[in-house]
C-alpha cells in the first residue's frame, strides 16, 4: 500500500499556520522552501515537544523553538506579556502546538491512527534519538518567531 509522501516545506508551513493563525494570529513561512532538511532535533532548538503516532505507519512529530520564540508563542497563547511567560507556560504552549500540528499532518497523510501524548524532550533524550535516526525537518519563521517541525517514520 502506497502512503502519501511527507508534505513539502511550504505545505508544512501551511499546516502549522492552520493551527497558529487560528489560535495565535501567527502565520509561518518556510525559511528554505526548496527542500526538507535532514538533521536531528538536537541540531536546532532550545526546547522540543514530541508526539508519537503509533500504529501500522508509525510517525513521530516534534516542534523545536528557541527561548525567545517559546516566550512569544506562550505570550500569544496565554494573552500575556512575554516577560510573564514561565517555563511551564512555554512547555504547555509547545505541547499544545505539537498536538494540533500532528493532527493536521496525520490528516494530510491520511493516517487512521490515534495521536499519542505530547511531551517535552530533554537534551539527553534528544541526543539519543538524534543518533538513532535521521529526521526530516523544516525551519519556519513568522517575523522574529522561529519554529522547526520534525517528522520521522518511527515512534519514540
Amino acid at each position: 500500500m502506497s502512503h502519501p509522501p511527507t508534505p513539502n516545506p511550504q505545505a508544512l508551513a501551511a499546516l502549522v499556520s492552520n493551527v497558529t493563525q487560528t489560535m495565535l494570529g501567527i502565520s509561518f513561512a518556510a525559511r528554505d522552501p526548496g527542500s526538507l532538511v535532514r538533521e536531528s532535533p538536537i541540531d536546532l532548538g532550545w526546547r522540543t515537544a514530541m508526539l508519537p503516532i503509533p500504529g501500522p505507519r508509525p510517525i513521530t512529530i516534534a516542534l523545536s523553538s528557541n527561548k525567545e520564540s517559546c516566550a512569544a508563542l506562550g505570550a500569544a497563547m496565554f494573552s500575556c506579556p512575554e516577560g510573564e511567560v514561565d517555563s511551564l507556560m512555554m512547555d504547555d504552549s509547545l505541547n499544545e502546538l505539537v498536538n494540533m500540528t500532528a493532527g493536521q499532518i496525520k490528516s494530510t497523510l491520511a493516517i487512521d491512527q490515534a495521536l499519542g501524548l505530547p511531551k517535552i524532550v530533554g537534551e539527553s533524550e534528544l541526543k539519543r534519538i538524534g543518533n538513532e535516526t535521521q529526521w526530516k525537518s523544516v525551519a519556519l519563521r513568522a517575523g522574529a518567531v522561529e519554529l522547526v517541525v520534525w517528522i520521522v517514520e518511527r515512534v519514540f
